[in-house]
């Protein structure tokens, strides 16, 4: 274990003349001839502050072991100058490009450059793999994607994504308000947090006016540009987590870089703490990788399976589990060789394996507030967010198709996917499709979703609207999954029209008709494994925590998540709230907290609302500071009406305030 020094406010130039503001945290060399590879982590989420505790453990860490571990500030956040004028702009990923060829030039560095990150941190990791700087030999995104359209918070099957997008966008405004550090602006704070502040646009409102697929997101995502990435990735993903098929997708497109991936259980939080469990080493595993890549080590890394899973079974849902029945699972690589396609068609309330013999139709109409008993969101986090609890509620008001019970145990690896005969009478529909497992006891527990604006049957560049009652086969991949229905359960797949809070409602009423038989066979197709003869054995995971540095004190708030009906209104009116307080060393503290409210209406699909209030308080070098952020979005048939503010009051005063109100149309959504 190495002692370790931290250089604070490290000064790394970027090519339009700023130098971006670096943590490193540096291991004492133990000979004079002694270099260290580099890590980098790039995010905005301020490392002097917000990001501190967590920076200072990890990145120790990291130099215990013989790394430099580099904290880099992106331009426009935490203590970096410019502006963030939106997330994963070019100039960000190119400022990363540099930063890596900066740290591998340094006097104590071996050459060599790694990249983690979870999150955003994930995102930029694989963004600037993609420009192939020269040191940069591995990276580790985790709970990361690749491609920003179809898997992130902002649209999920051409659906606008309701929950995850008022969280973070919100959220973000607020974040992107705090000063840079006065330690290390001096007399230029002042004018450097006012020009932050009167120019960071927020970002929100440029992801609403982005509705179709194009420029706009395919700037920032890998898709379909797989083979750009040729340093070596070990993606590291969650069953419960928003971005769990880009793993599975870069293990199998990525084909020019080494790669291994490992999916856990978990939702979007680090594998030792997040639930539900088994919990893992992360930073043990993820040392390991780099020891291979960066430090030349033959410490076998590379000889274990290329894919690791956790690979669930049965348990009893509930909305934050402490732990997910099912046992690790390797295989040699993905796609699985062995892996078989298994058809069930869509029966009279039935999955078979035979066709029906005759064309019927089954129709349900447009519920907006329907999916409450599901996950708050698409990727489960800290609570409030929960997962999915028992979905018998919801599917008592969908049409379901549901298998005989299993003779025996039905394992699957890969993406479900269904082929759906469908009308509407609506121009515009969605179809949500939720693949559950029904224990004997009736219990529905989820397994994996599909969701798919129907307008982007052809694809997600140009929506086309549906015609009021013709019928159309509409193909759509769910979620990836790795599970393993035991005997005695039963396969279902439910339909719905809406997934409310995950997804914004369809502005239309509607009756939507599923078709099924001869004439237009609606089935689902499982990607089922075998169990194989020479599987390969799974890593012996460290699951002991991290032995991390203790750093500073910190509580949560209450959490509070309540789905309240207005019988009266004849809305459902999710609302969820959590917070925390953190006291880092120097007597700094910390204090965030973020209420949404968000409701939908039974019978008028157009008129729905959302609300978020967040709120960061920072106590520092004498001052007191408070940034207020609110987000309303409502919707009609024909428009979205966005209302952001920024209240920012400094020691007790208002210091800044600014607003923006704008209406975008509604492009077939």
């Amino acid at each position: 274990m190495y002692a370790t020094k931290i250089h604070y406010n490290v000064q790394i130039p970027v090519h339009d003349g700023l130098a971006l503001s670096a943590n490193l945290f540096i291991p004492v060399p133990q000979t004079e001839e002694e270099k260290f590879p580099a890590i980098l982590e790039m995010i905005p989420y301020r490392k002097d502050d917000w990001r501190y505790r967590a920076d200072y453990q990890r990145m120790t860490y990291l130099a215990q072991r013989g790394y430099v571990g580099c904290r880099l500030d992106i331009r426009g956040t935490g203590s970096s100058p410019g502006l963030a004028l939106d997330e994963y702009t070019p100039a960000e990923t190119r400022d990363g490009y540099e930063a890596v060829e900066w740290l591998a030039a340094q006097a104590w560095c071996n050459g060599k450059v790694g990249m983690w990150g979870l999150s955003y941190g994930g995102f930029t990791a694989i963004q600037v793999a993609m420009l192939r700087p020269p040191s940069l030999k591995a990276i580790v995104p985790m709970y990361a994607t690749d491609d920003r359209y179809t898997d992130d918070v902002h649209y999920l099957g051409g659906c606008l994504v309701g929950s995850e997008f008022a969280q973070y966008a919100v959220s973000q405004v607020g974040m992107n308000a705090l000063p840079p550090s006065p330690t290390y602006t001096g007399d230029r704070w002042a004018a450097q947090w006012k020009t932050r502040l009167e120019q960071t646009p927020p970002w929100l409102i440029e992801w609403l006016r982005q509705q179709t697929d194009g420029p706009y997101w395919r700037n920032g995502s890998l898709a379909p540009n797989y083979k750009q990435i040729t340093c070596a990735i070990f993606c590291i993903g969650g069953w419960a987590d928003g971005y769990t098929s880009p793993v599975l997708r870069m293990q199998e497109e990525c084909v020019n870089a080494p790669r291994k991936a490992l999916i856990g259980p978990w939702v979007h939080s680090t594998p030792d703490v997040a639930y539900p469990g088994p919990n893992i080493d992360w930073l043990h595993e993820t040392v390991r990788f780099f020891d291979y890549w960066l430090k030349d080590i033959d410490n076998g890394v590379m000889d274990e399976p290329a894919l690791t899973i956790f690979r669930r079974e049965y348990t009893p849902p509930e909305p934050f589990p402490k732990t997910m029945n099912g046992q690790w699972h390797s295989e040699a690589d993905y796609p699985i060789a062995r892996s078989q396609t298994q058809t069930l068609y869509l029966g009279q309330s039935t999955l078979q394996p035979e066709l029906p013999p005759s064309t019927q139709s089954d129709a349900y109409p447009h519920r907006p507030t329907v999916g409450t008993h599901a996950a708050l969101c698409w990727g489960g986090g800290i609570p409030p967010n929960g997962l999915a609890r028992d979905l018998r509620p919801d599917e008592a008001l969908s049409p379901t198709y549901t298998s005989p019970p299993l003779e025996q145990p039905l394992d699957l690896i890969g993406f479900p996917e269904a082929i759906l005969y469908l009308s509407s009478t609506a121009p515009v529909a969605h179809v949500v499709a939720r693949l559950t497992d029904v224990a004997p006891d009736g219990t529905s527990a989820l397994v994996s979703t599909g969701i798919l604006n129907l307008t982007h049957r052809e694809g997600h560049n140009e929506p086309v609207p549906l015609t009021p009652g013709d019928i159309y086969e509409i193909r759509m991949t769910l979620k990836a999954t790795g599970y393993r229905f035991l005997a005695g359960h039963c396969l279902r797949l439910s339909l719905a029209s809406a997934y409310w809070p995950v997804i914004w409602p369809s502005p239309y009423p509607a009756e939507n008709r599923l078709y099924r038989g001869p004439g237009h066979p609606s089935h689902l197709l499982l990607p089922v494994v075998s169990e194989g003869q020479t599987l390969p054995k799974p890593p012996a995971f460290k699951t002991s925590p991290p032995d991390l540095v203790p750093i500073g004190s910190g509580s949560d708030e209450t959490p509070i998540w309540h789905i309240i009906e207005d019988v009266i209104k004849q809305n459902i009116t999710v609302k969820v709230y959590g917070g925390d307080t953190a006291i880092l060393p120097g007597d700094t503290r910390l204090f965030s907290s973020e209420l949404l409210e968000m409701t939908a209406y039974h019978h008028d699909p157009a008129h729905a609302r959302l609300y978020n209030e967040v709120i960061y308080q920072l106590e520092q070098h004498g001052y007191k500071i408070q940034v207020r952020s609110t987000g309303a979005i409502r919707s009609t048939a024909t428009d979205f009406h966005v209302d952001v503010q920024l209240v920012v009051t400094l020691n007790g005063n208002l210091f800044f305030q600014k607003s923006w109100l704008e209406s975008i149309p509604r492009q077939l959504l």
